[in-house]
């Protein structure tokens, strides 16, 4: 008996472990391209960033979730790009470096 509730214990302390790598995140940033945000570049103006960012991906850069200092890669793109180059609130689940959006809001600057 004995033998088994403690192999119970120890499963249920993985399996919580591992749960919380996948709880969801609420975020705000800024949706960006990755060859910007790669090489932090200075961003131009705001009345003109959404333009440079929707330039930059219809050349085949990819939109990036940029919060602070981190960049988030983000996994499904179509979900994002018309927030291009927009202050956002997203809600998701991270994974390493990239974000898989469940939700995005547009945010007043």
């Amino acid at each position: 008996m004995k033998k088994y509730l403690l192999s119970l214990a120890i499963v249920l302390a993985f399996s919580v472990s591992f749960a919380s790598g996948t709880d969801g995140v609420h975020l705000k940033g800024v949706i960006e391209d990755s060859t910007c945000a790669a090489s932090k570049s200075q961003m131009s103006p705001a009345t003109s960033r959404v333009a440079c960012v929707k330039k930059c991906l219809k050349n085949g850069a990819s939109a990036v979730l940029v919060v602070g200092d981190k960049v988030y890669k983000i996994s499904n793109q179509k979900t994002v790009l018309k927030f291009a180059g927009q202050d956002v609130a997203v809600d998701g689940v991270v994974t390493g470096d990239t974000i898989e959006v469940t939700k995005i809001t547009a945010e007043k600057a």
